[in-house]
Formats: C-alpha cells, sequence, structure tokens
C-alpha cells in the first residue's frame, strides 16, 4: 500500500515537473522574464492589461456610436502601445502598474455606463452621455499616452490648441473639450 502511494506521488511529481519544463518562457526585451529583476511583476501586469484591453474590446463591439467607437478603438490602441513597451523595456513595468491600478476599473464601469443609456436613455439622455463618453475617453487616452511618454522618457503629448497634457484626467478632459471647440 504505501509503495503504490509513493508510485502515485512520484508520478504527480514527475506530471508537473514536466509539464514547467514543456511551458514557454516568456521574453521581455528579448530576456526570459523569470531572470529579470521584475521579470515576474511585469509579465504580470502585461497580462492584466491584455485582459483589460479584451473587456474593452467587448465593450466596444456593443457600442453603436461611431464616434464613441472610434474613441474606445483609440483607447485600446493607446493600452497596445502601453504592453509594447513593457515587453520592449521591462523596467517600466510600473507606469502600466500605475495605469490599471488608478484607471482600469474606470475604463470598464465608464463603458459600462454608458452601454446601459444607449440602451435604455431618451435621445437626449443619449446625446448627453455621448458627450461625456468622449470627453472621458479622451481624458484616458491621454493618461495613458502620458504613461507612455513617461516609459519612454520622450516628451509629453501635444493636446489641440497647444493645451500640455501630462496623463492627468483633468488636464486630459480639458484637451478634449478644446479639441471639440469648447472652453
Amino acid at each position: 500500500m504505501v509503495g503504490i502511494v509513493a508510485g502515485l506521488a512520484a508520478a504527480a511529481l514527475l506530471y508537473v515537473g514536466v509539464g514547467q519544463l514543456l511551458k514557454p518562457e516568456r521574453k521581455l526585451g528579448g530576456v526570459v522574464a523569470s531572470m529579470l529583476p521584475d521579470g515576474e511583476a511585469a509579465t504580470e501586469r502585461i497580462d492584466a492589461a491584455r485582459e483589460l484591453d479584451r473587456q474593452i474590446g467587448r465593450r466596444r463591439a456593443k457600442i453603436c456610436d461611431a464616434q464613441v467607437g472610434r474613441e474606445t478603438e483609440d483607447l485600446q490602441h493607446d493600452i497596445q502601445a502601453l504592453i509594447a513597451c513593457v515587453e520592449e523595456q521591462p523596467a517600466t513595468y510600473r507606469r502600466l502598474a500605475h495605469f490599471l491600478s488608478t484607471y482600469g476599473e474606470q475604463c470598464v464601469r465608464m463603458l459600462d455606463g454608458y452601454l446601459s443609456v444607449e440602451r435604455l436613455a431618451t435621445p437626449e439622455l443619449v446625446h448627453a452621455a455621448r458627450e461625456d463618453a468622449i470627453e472621458a475617453l479622451c481624458a484616458l487616452q491621454g493618461t495613458a499616452q502620458g504613461e507612455l511618454a513617461r516609459a519612454t522618457g520622450a516628451d509629453e503629448p501635444a493636446a489641440p490648441d497647444g493645451a500640455d497634457v501630462k496623463g492627468d484626467t483633468d488636464t486630459a478632459a480639458g484637451a478634449a473639450r478644446a479639441g471639440r471647440g469648447e472652453r
């Protein structure tokens, strides 16, 4: 009986061990992630950002308004650019982590709220929700672009009418209003 239990335990350990050996190692910046000081943390943030991108994409598929849809796609593009930056420069993962922890859930909640209004509300409410959604998406895009600029060491993105976007949602929202001709 003891021999059977020991044999099953050895088989289970062998199965897990072989599974780990056959699992391909992820690479970040051309280096195996597990060899980097913060490689595990970077891969976790990349996976979380990809999940956020998928969640936004599922909601994008339900949006009827073309402009809100375009702004949502632009936000996805900015998130994907931030992911690509971390994949090439793993040390910048903290910028992605900051965006995810501060704005990730906000992105999803805002799109859910917009979709609720788009489906159930009167045309007047839909118009107001549309303007708010576009403004919020522009602010989130500015924030993602600001995080990317800080991660790459590049200058901050320029906003319409010379406004300075620093990844701050208030400033980005102002830039969005300026881009639509509002003050």
